[in-house]
């Protein structure tokens, strides 16, 4: 059976992580439990990502870069949590969901451990396609459809989310977001004449509900979804060439 793990940074967690175990046990879904720091324990944190979990649910707060480091070292779904400390929370949402292109981590609210668990619970089950809600004409888009070519994928596009599919929503942070009982991720768009700071604040009012990638970032939604749709392997050797082949590129310029 296909199990989770839960992976916090800190102790000073423990509240949002047993809330996360709870809703998981009253779903029946199996999981591990670990606290390990991706600063102080790096070595436990890599040990503890060898064994192969359906999703990982990793959370921290500050710089909040587990989650993060987590997603770069295996091809399956990382949902992220931001815990709440400086800024309410500000600070690690944007580490968390700000993810270069390629490496997606799905964020959830500040100490939103109850959408995790919801999320995670709607993972488990095999998807075999992918639902756009968005305008085919904008750059995020197009950069998802891209991206879903590599992997022989082509979405399907309609006007409200498929319970049988993943789904990826573009949203403007002017148009309001109603919670759905679909899996829905979350591709924010944002103007380059609306980019300044105090646009990180809706960032924040929005996410109490739902998952999300980075602004613009339809690459990273595109990715989650085939990670989501791996669950049975289906997609293990091209989302590991896609990873290998963008490690290159880093290197490449060394040269």
């Amino acid at each position: 059976m296909k199990k989770a793990l839960i992976i916090f940074g800190s102790k000073t967690d423990e509240k949002v992580y047993n809330g996360i175990a709870k809703a998981l046990k009253k779903q029946k879904i199996g999981f591990d439990l670990r606290v390990s720091s991706a600063h102080k324990t790096p070595d436990d944190v890599d040990m503890t990502l060898k064994d192969d979990y359906a999703v990982v649910i990793a959370g921290a707060g500050l710089a909040a870069h587990l989650p993060g480091v987590a997603a770069s070292k295996v091809i399956r779904p990382v949902i992220g949590v931001p815990c709440g400390g400086n800024y309410q929370g500000l600070d690690a949402l944007l580490s968390i969901a700000q993810m270069p292109p390629g490496i997606p981590v799905l964020a959830v609210g500040v100490n939103n451990g109850k959408t995790a668990a919801e999320n995670c619970a709607k993972m488990m089950k095999k998807y075999g396609s992918i639902t756009f809600i968005g305008d085919k004409n904008n750059d995020a888009v197009k950069k998802a459809a891209e991206t879903l070519k590599k992997f022989q994928i082509v979405p399907n596009f309609a006007n409200s989310p498929n319970s049988n599919t993943v789904n990826i929503e573009f949203t403007y942070f002017d148009e309001p977001v109603e919670k759905k009982d679909e899996l829905v991720i979350y591709c924010p768009l944002l103007l380059q004449k609306d980019d300044r700071a105090e646009a990180a604040l809706n960032f924040l009012r929005h996410s109490t509900h739902g998952l999300w990638v980075g602004i613009n970032n339809g690459i990273n939604a595109a990715v989650a979804a085939v990670e989501i749709m791996n669950i049975d392997n289906e997609y293990e050797e091209e989302l590991m060439h896609y990873r290998n082949e963008m490690g290159k590129k880093v290197l490449d310029a060394n040269k």
